[in-house]
């Protein structure tokens, strides 16, 4: 799916477009991830040059070694008393949710995560647990995809300071983000782990469906957290060049960084922070074995 037309800062995101635009939201967590690290992104122009017929196959591009993520535990089982005699015996569970029906369930579910805008705005959308899946596959391997879960967008335009010659990030920028970032930050950890333990086999089917192991998503998940946690803190004005219609960091450790991360250095240091420390609490917490 191709960005829709905003700031970038690498041309090079484009086959993959938070805000950014995000955990994480399996859907709970890849929902949430993707209601801040899913701004809009500027694509690359399109080449006025028609580009002569292949005539050969091309070779496939190598797929990338993925770094190694732990295993999320199943939350250890809850003991269940016996009744009391006189006591009548406890209603049945509520049967498995479905794929079919999984929206209303969900949007209930994370409901009592956050009350923001942005989180009612993710909610809104369609087959969430799907879109759950795919933005977990796609962060995983950090790049960016802004049409799978459309959200408001930053107010506001991207801007740079210029000054003898160089280019740098406007901070008014950051400020864009900010939103996001305060959602992002309040969200209630312990709903969101609780969310995905219960829609866990759901998120594991649609990401089977993928073509990848279903056993192999909560790696993806921790793999995003991690992709975050390893995001640089730059005080510093960050130096960018213009690329055709979009930007670069100059900088070439910055603009080898995956696609997650360069879009979380456009939302500030501060922001970046905030998002940090939500992201390392719901890491600590999936990583724990507890009902």
């Amino acid at each position: 799916m191709k960005p829709d037309v905003e700031d970038r800062l690498s041309d090079s995101q484009r086959k993959s477009s938070p805000a950014i635009t995000i955990i994480v939201a399996i859907v709970a967590i890849v929902v949430i991830i993707a209601v801040w690290l899913l701004s809009g992104e500027e694509p690359e122009p399109e080449s006025s040059v028609t580009a002569p017929p292949q005539t050969v196959m091309p070779e496939p591009e190598p797929v990338p070694e993925l770094p190694p993520a732990p295993d999320i535990p199943e939350p250890a089982p809850v003991p269940v008393p016996e009744p009391a005699p006189d006591q009548p015996e406890e209603p049945a569970p509520p049967p498995p949710v479905s794929l079919e029906t999984s929206d209303e369930e969900l949007r209930e579910s994370l409901g009592s995560a956050g009350d923001s805008e942005i989180l009612e705005s993710a909610l809104s959308n369609e087959n969430l647990v799907e879109r759950g899946a795919g933005l977990v596959d796609s962060y995983s391997k950090g790049v960016v995809l802004q049409k799978l879960l459309p959200l408001p967008k930053p107010e506001g335009e991207f801007a740079v300071v210029e000054e003898n010659g160089l280019a740098t990030i406007d901070p008014s920028s950051y400020q864009r983000y900010d939103q996001y970032a305060k959602a992002f930050e309040e969200l209630d950890t312990a709903a969101l782990v609780a969310s995905f333990h219960r829609f866990r086999p759901l998120l594991e089917q649609a990401y089977e469906a993928l073509g990848h192991p279903a056993e192999d998503f909560d790696n993806a998940v921790i793999r995003v957290l991690d992709d975050i946690l390893a995001t640089p803190q730059i005080d510093a004005p960050i130096q960018v060049k213009k690329h055709v219609k979009a930007y670069k960091y100059v900088d070439p450790a910055l603009e080898q960084r995956s696609g997650l991360q360069k879009q979380l250095l456009r939302m500030g240091p501060k922001n970046t922070a905030r998002i940090q420390a939500q992201a390392r609490a719901l890491r600590a917490a999936l990583l724990q074995n507890q009902p």
